[in-house]
């Protein structure tokens, strides 16, 4: 996309990081805020994890209900993304199960989400024994007792996302400038007053830290310490046999499968298999982005077992995306260090999903302090004050 070529000396805000965070965060600053709004980005826009995403909207969040509200207001605000931000996006269905066996956690995570759902008034179904066998015949169902589906879930394109809300935001008068890092920041009686860049500093007010697994290295710069550790996760893309597509021309359901992996859809026919929350710690600027010969093996027999259908689909593309964990899997949002200073970070694999709501949230912090969408305390950085672990438990797939 057409970015702005210069950087100005000054601003409002600074939003560093232009994945589908800080382009949300940037967005909603310019355009519910009317705060002049300049964006940083190190690569291109929608680089980094956002690029690596497989962009899954859904609303299923097991008992976590704080979760299921801002999935919720976040898939109302993708599904209508061309209305409120003027950019298309890719809004495919493909809905979201939760294959369980009772007696099972899993099986716990499945009915409460349910339960939650229904209240809520959202679509969601349950299947058990030979209706649950029709309704997902590509899967190997044998272990499994129940299937709870989010119906109404779908998926996009994370850089297409990101793209449209960096456009939204020059268009509103907002500036977006690539190919600039951020190298440190400039505090003048305890308040942020200006951030160092590559091509100079750029003064301003407030500094907001939406970079990702980076977040942690520019915090380190105000002395603040934020617990996250990026793990890389891989992805597997697979082209169908032409047989597989007749019996099951819609592909596969977005379900996560044992031994870390979960599934969907894939554009033009295909399908996508990713780890969760299995991947080995990385350096996010040193990592293989290529899954191993040992990474193919595992997925093989996971398909064999649970998908016995794609076993035999070919490869049609690898590579490794970088998740930003907390401890507990729990987002941070929280202002921080200097006056000034905010985190938008440690999404543990689920920021896409919640990016509209984080834009917002993060909106009203800045503004207002708080926010009427959830209780901003939840997200605090001081939760994890004297290596406390945080909340523990964190959100599932």
């Amino acid at each position: 996309m057409s970015t702005t070529p210069e950087l100005p000396t000054e601003t409002d805000v600074v939003v560093i990081g232009g994945g589908v965070i800080g382009t949300s965060i940037a967005y909603f600053l310019t355009t519910e805020a009317d705060r002049e709004v300049t964006l940083l980005e190190k690569d291109a826009i929608g680089a980094g994890s956002t690029g690596d995403s497989s962009a899954i909207i859904r609303r299923h969040y097991g008992e976590k209900e704080r979760y299921t509200r801002l999935a919720d207001w976040s898939y109302r605000f993708y599904s209508r993304f061309e209305e409120e931000v003027g950019e298309p996006i890719a809004f495919e269905r493909n809905r979201r199960v939760t294959f369980a066996a009772e007696g099972t956690e899993t099986a716990d995570y499945a009915e409460n989400g349910r339960e939650i759902l229904e209240r809520l008034d959202r679509p969601v179904s349950r299947y058990e024994g030979a209706a649950m066998e029709r309704e997902f015949p590509m899967f190997d169902l044998e272990e499994f007792d129940f299937a709870v589906s989010d119906d109404d879930a779908a998926y996009s394109d994370g850089t297409d996302v990101a793209s449209g809300f960096a456009r939204a935001v020059q268009d509103a008068g907002g500036t977006v400038v690539t190919g600039v890092a951020v190298e440190g920041f400039d505090v003048e009686d305890g308040a942020i007053a200006a951030v160092e860049t590559t091509d100079g500093p750029v003064e301003c007010e407030t500094a907001v830290l939406a970079a990702g697994p980076w977040t942690p290295r520019l915090a380190a710069e105000l002395d603040v310490d934020v617990p996250i550790t990026p793990s890389r996760e891989r992805v597997i893309l697979l082209d169908p046999s032409e047989e597989y597509l007749e019996r099951h021309p819609d592909v596969l359901p977005t379900a996560g499968l044992p031994g870390g992996y979960y599934a969907r859809s894939e554009f033009g026919g295909g399908a996508l298999i990713a780890t969760h929350h299995s991947g080995e710690t990385c350096d996010p600027d040193d990592y293989r982005n290529t899954p191993d010969q040992e990474t193919l093996l595992e997925l093989h027999a996971t398909l064999s077992e649970y998908v016995p259908g794609l076993e035999d689909a070919g490869v049609q593309g690898r590579y490794s995306g970088v998740y930003s964990n907390t401890p507990d899997h729990d987002f941070i949002l929280d202002e921080c260090g200097p006056a000034g200073c905010y985190l938008a970070c440690g999404f543990s694999g689920h920021g896409f999903k919640h990016a509209p709501a984080i834009g917002r949230l993060m909106t009203d912090l800045i503004e207002d302090g708080r926010s009427e969408l959830t209780d901003l305390e939840f997200f605090s950085l001081s939760r994890f004050a004297d290596d406390d672990g945080g909340h523990g438990g964190g959100i599932e797939f």
